[in-house]
């Protein structure tokens, strides 16, 4: 069994360290005005994973993947300020312009488990059936996608999905939506 446990604490004035996406910042020649959470700010991360033999020679295990979620930056979603760039166009919540990165986006939670019996077949072969199923509490695990921006709109033309993330993971990743799966695997 191992266990892993993460405090940390991520802040920038533009969180385009590694690929140019997008140009957040209400003015691009003032970054003062920026600093605060990174895009992918994770305070509090915990990941377990358990291998054990139980009775009957069968072998279980079970990986555990929960963090708290990212931030995110409430945008109006179209350009006002007419310069080509509809992702530094903050929403105005409660009369006051939103903060890059301002809101936080649900915590993310995955548990897969796997059972797995041996059949011995003479002295160097085995064959061994599997039964794995993925995302088993059925996490919706939403999110804002790669940018982390959601539409606010306006006062006079608000956005009825505000707030709420849309997005899953795809099926290739920790946290989509819950699988089945089961094989056979010939050792020799």
């Amino acid at each position: 069994m191992q266990v892993n446990y993460a405090l940390a604490k991520n802040m920038d004035d533009d969180s385009n360290e590694h690929l140019f996406r997008r140009e957040p910042a209400l003015n691009p020649f003032d970054l003062k005005p920026e600093w605060t959470y990174a895009k992918n700010d994770v305070r509090h991360n915990v990941n377990l994973n358990a291998l054990a033999d139980i009775p009957g020679g069968f072998t279980a295990g079970a990986i555990v993947f929960a963090r708290t979620g990212t931030p995110y930056t409430p945008v109006i979603g179209f350009d006002t300020q007419n310069d080509a760039n509809d992702d530094n166009d903050r929403a105005i919540i409660n009369g006051h312009v939103a903060g890059r990165n301002s809101y936080r986006q649900p915590a993310f939670f995955n548990l897969d488990v796997r059972l797995m019996k041996a059949f011995r077949i003479g002295d160097n072969r085995q064959v061994e059936l599997i039964a794995e199923m993925f995302n088993v509490t059925r996490a919706k695990n939403l999110n804002f996608g790669v940018d982390s921006v959601s539409l606010f709109g306006t006062a006079a033309q608000p956005v009825a999905t505000a707030g709420q993330p849309l997005f899953a993971p795809s099926t290739a990743r920790f946290g989509g939506p819950r699988q089945v799966q089961l094989g056979m695997r010939v050792v020799f």
